[in-house]
């Protein structure tokens, strides 16, 4: 039976190995694109996330496979079991930032599909919106966040502090969401 603990030493190598070449996906992209496939209402092929993850690294080695691997289930099972908390703080903008930006590319393959259902309730598709678009808010620049903050008058670190956490709030249902707006769009099943 295959181990699919993750472990500080799967992250080591895998922030290794995702930074040694240009085509990879950066660790903290990696783990925003991971969360969205999981919550797709059709799943995502092993083999198609590995590709993306990997920039299409065809002689990728059979311990970074498993190590990624690990990865997925890791965030998998805190998805799936109500535990999921974005895994870096507001003060992390960057790698916030890339969480956000890997988040929002792994969407691209159902989100359009779901808030553009005509049979989608109003309220439900506002929700998703509201959820996806809190989620994506880190991947905003620095300084588009800072500019608003400016115009508004509120405080930069507090306002991303209330940003996180909002967003943690919505990352903790937002698999049940997408689910239930699949279902109700009529364009996935229950079983996806």
């Amino acid at each position: 039976m295959l181990e699919f603990s993750f472990t500080e030493q799967h992250k080591t190598l895998l922030t290794d190995y995702l930074s040694s070449t240009e085509q990879a996906l950066p660790y903290a992209v990696c783990e925003g694109y991971l969360f969205a496939i999981i919550c797709s209402p059709a799943g995502i092929e092993m083999e198609q996330w590995l590709t993306i993850a990997s920039g299409g690294d065809e002689q990728i080695a059979e311990e970074h496979v498993f190590a990624l691997m690990a990865l997925h289930h890791d965030i998998s099972e805190r998805v799936f079991s109500g535990q999921f908390q974005l895994p870096y703080t507001s003060m992390a903008a960057a790698e916030l930032q890339q969480w956000s930006q890997g988040f929002l590319a792994g969407i691209e393959h159902f989100y359009a599909d779901l808030v553009n259902s005509e049979v989608l309730n109003d309220e439900l598709k506002q929700a998703l919106i509201s959820s996806t678009e809190q989620l994506g808010f880190f991947s905003l620049e620095q300084s588009q966040i800072a500019a608003y903050c400016d115009a508004n008058n509120v405080e930069l670190n507090s306002f991303c502090q209330q940003q996180h956490a909002i967003a943690n709030e919505f990352a903790l249902a937002y698999v049940q969401l997408v689910e239930n707006a699949a279902v109700e769009s009529g364009l996935y099943d229950e079983e996806g």
